[in-house]
């Protein structure tokens, strides 16, 4: 597509097109798919203006709500949502395609894991104590993030899929997408909630009411408009993620996926106990270590991590040595040389400024299983909880919690990524998992597609 100017701005916002009798979104209440729609228009739609709009409820089982750190004083009632991923979290997948051709664009599976590993290597303490606190729901604090579940709240969160976050304006006409329809599959109750309470009676549940999302369109001039309107043929090209589960059970094991994909720039791999998604008494987004389970099978158990690699067709990729982080596990020492790899997945690690619990997070010793107060880290004091009340004080971020991610980036250079069109991609893990400990691998892998169009339609190839 050749290029035009832009000579406006032009504000939107669109209702859902299954918009329910009473406004309201539930997985519980058999209405667990939000599906708007952007028309076809000589237009282009700002990615990074994008949000979702919308009001969240969450209800104890007999439908009141509920109160996790007893604010109210009628006693506490303990039902939460992950502090960082906040909203995300009631977002199970996201699906988007075109309108007129229903070619699907675009598929993230297990929507609010990914979220949870984008912000928590973006964004620092501060970014979730503000603007992600008002918008997302989430902050860098347990308790602050369960006191926003006790009232009907407000959110306005923008999409992290790649189409959205790649930059690039999206042509919204014939030649380009011809149009766009997103679709939210909500999280299952028991996946988005849980706590002490969670479970009780039937379970407790969420609603989202007043959904609409809004945008920007920029207009073109003349010739932009002209060169829209009219059919012709073209390409460009934008983002995408994809996502893959498997499980680990092993102490050697090697994961084998086929990515059939000619432009990948980066691959991220999460792990949570199998048992422990859609569990009320469980985080299913906890970001963890692999863990083993005790003698009555709670994983509980510190696993060390030995080495890990990569591979493209049996070569070693991106890396020509192991990562051998034995000595920094079992001393409870950041594992740093798997760290960096793993945040530069997201952003060049050397241009980094903000994490959110890198390195303060990363052991200094004291394994993460094991619940710490004040602790003193490089000589400064990351408060803990209040013994006296048992409550959290004012702290920068959850002491004890991870970000734990395996992570790589294939293209730092160019920018193009790495062909696996016909090549296996193999990530090996050597850890001390006893084999009676199967654990989750979550998988996401961050693509170039590219979308060609012509009178005929629209074809995306990877």
């Amino acid at each position: 597509m050749s290029s035009f100017n832009v000579i406006d701005v032009e504000k939107f916002e669109v209702l859902p097109n299954n918009q329910p009798n009473n406004n309201t979104y539930s997985f519980r209440g058999g209405n667990p798919i939000i599906s708007i729609s952007v028309p076809s228009q000589a237009k282009l739609l700002r990615p990074s203006s994008v949000r979702i709009n919308g009001r969240l409820r969450i209800n104890t089982a007999a439908g009141g709500l509920v109160d996790p750190n007893d604010l109210k004083g009628a006693g506490a009632v303990d039902v939460k949502m992950n502090s960082r991923v906040g909203i995300n979290g009631f977002i199970q997948n996201v699906n988007i395609s075109s309108e007129a051709t229903n070619q699907t664009l675009e598929s993230v599976r297990q929507y609010g894991r990914l979220v949870n590993h984008i912000l928590s290597n973006t964004s620092s303490p501060d970014d979730f104590a503000s603007n992600k606190s008002v918008t997302s729901l989430m902050t860098a604090r347990s308790d602050s993030t369960a006191n926003l579940g006790c009232n009907d709240v407000d959110f306005s969160i923008p999409l992290y899929c790649g189409m959205f976050q790649g930059g690039n304006p999206i042509p919204l006409s014939s030649n380009g997408v011809n149009g766009l329809v997103i679709n939210l599959e909500l999280a299952s109750d028991n996946q988005a909630l849980f706590g002490a309470n969670a479970g009780d009676g039937a379970g407790a549940f969420y609603e989202i009411s007043n959904v609409s999302l809004s945008g920007d369109y920029l207009i073109p001039d003349e010739k932009g408009m002209a060169q829209l309107s009219v059919p012709g043929s073209g390409a460009f090209q934008y983002n995408s993620y994809s996502s893959l589960y498997s499980v680990i059970n092993s102490s050697d094991a090697t994961q084998t996926y086929n990515l059939a994909n000619s432009n990948v720039l980066s691959i991220i791999h999460s792990f949570l106990p199998v048992s422990h998604s859609n569990n009320y008494a469980q985080d299913s987004f906890a970001n963890g270590e692999l863990l083993n389970t005790d003698g009555a099978g709670a994983y509980n158990q510190a696993v060390t991590l030995n080495k890990v690699s990569f591979s493209r067709a049996g070569m070693k990729l991106a890396l020509d040595y192991e990562l051998d982080m034995e000595t920094q596990s079992l001393q409870s020492r950041p594992e740093t040389q798997l760290n960096i790899n793993a945040l530069n997945a997201f952003k060049a690690y050397a241009k980094s400024t903000k994490f959110l619990n890198q390195p303060q997070m990363d052991g200094f010793g004291g394994r993460d299983l094991i619940a710490s107060l004040d602790t003193v880290v490089n000589g400064s004091l990351i408060t803990g909880f209040n013994a006296t009340s048992g409550r959290q004080t004012a702290q920068e971020i959850d002491v004890g919690v991870r970000n734990f991610i395996v992570g790589l980036a294939l293209d730092r250079v160019s920018d193009v990524g790495m062909n696996f069109k016909g090549s296996s991609y193999s990530t090996r893990i050597q850890s001390t998992l006893d084999g009676n400990s199967p654990n989750s691998i979550f998988s996401y892998i961050l693509s170039k597609n590219v979308l060609q169009y012509s009178p005929n339609g629209i074809l995306v190839s990877s």
